[in-house]
């Protein structure tokens, strides 16, 4: 069993993120009728308007916890961010592709509209 004091510290020295602002407390309870009672830890790191949290019976489960919630909002950030950027580059690789053809001279490929709007507008020009 660990005191508030000892926990707020455990809290802390297991952060490693960015500046946050770091709260940890313990629960306890007693039934009124019986002879039920229990403990739980609850550590939260506020990170840019975002709180992770994580809460459990042992106080080393509750830091553990908050932590992973932590790892886990990375992850799936940088998975959007590289889907963000695969995009980008296949984008910038086909625009860079396209812009090359033609500057050595390959006509403009693909049946979209504006294709064939400038093929029959060149055909009326030059049968004119």
């Amino acid at each position: 069993m660990l005191t508030s004091v000892q926990f707020s510290q455990l809290a802390a020295a297991a952060w490693s993120g960015p500046a946050a602002a770091i709260i940890a407390s313990i629960e306890h309870y007693a039934a009124a009728a019986g002879d039920h009672a229990s403990t739980t830890y609850s550590a939260s790191y506020h990170v840019g308007g975002v709180c992770h949290m994580g809460r459990a019976e042992c106080p080393l489960a509750a830091v553990a916890a908050a932590v992973q919630h932590y790892t886990a909002g990375i992850e799936a950030e940088a998975a959007r961010q590289l889907a963000s950027a695969q995009v980008a580059r296949r984008f910038a690789r086909r625009v860079l592709a396209t812009l090359g053809g033609q500057l050595a001279g390959r006509p403009l490929r693909g049946a979209g509209f504006a294709c064939r709007a400038r093929r029959h507008r060149c055909l009326r020009l030059l049968r004119a």
